[in-house]
């Protein structure tokens, strides 16, 4: 099975490494010691943000572990549903449009399912992400997952404002 940070090591850049994982349609290891050994390979390529948490490239480290977390909570799902949450965990601004998107694609019921779904999904990594040690690494995977609790949250709300309608 792939290997997230067998694709950072090899990638060029951030855009390589986000097109291997979403080519890998959500099938790659993302247990523990993956995490870890991606989080590594992060931190062997930018090394002054070891020790240094106002590095400009920390936010590279919340997007990596973005990136992945985000195909593990959308595997399964059609690829249009895939593509429009994708663009909602990514910016928060593009929420509202493609939740109209969504809403006008489904039932209620089933934007529920998939809204569901992705915080059960969360969760389930979170429990992961707080396993890992402390350090580093960790620290940037608690970067990414907080933000995809925020999209998450605007998700919910907005499958909430639904069913009022």
């Amino acid at each position: 099975m792939a290997k997230p940070a067998e694709y950072f090591i090899k990638s060029k850049n951030l855009d390589e490494f986000r097109n291997d994982i979403i080519a890998c349609d959500g099938n790659f290891d993302f247990d523990i010691e993956e995490m870890i050994a991606l989080g590594s390979a992060y931190l062997e390529r930018f090394p002054d943000c070891f020790s240094n948490r106002s590095c400009q490239d920390v936010q590279l480290g919340y997007q990596l572990a973005r990136i992945c977390l985000v195909e593990k909570l959308i595997i399964d799902f059609p690829s249009d549903v895939k593509d429009a949450f994708r663009k909602m965990f990514f910016s928060a601004q593009a929420v509202n449009e493609q939740m109209e998107y969504l809403k006008q694609k489904l039932t209620y019921d089933e934007l529920s399912n998939f809204v569901d779904t992705i915080q059960k999904r969360l969760e389930e990594y979170h429990l992961k992400v707080v396993s890992l040690p402390k350090g580093m690494i960790k620290e940037r995977f608690v970067g990414g997952i907080t933000n995809l609790f925020n999209i998450a949250y605007l998700l919910k709300m907005n499958v909430a404002q639904k069913a009022h309608e």
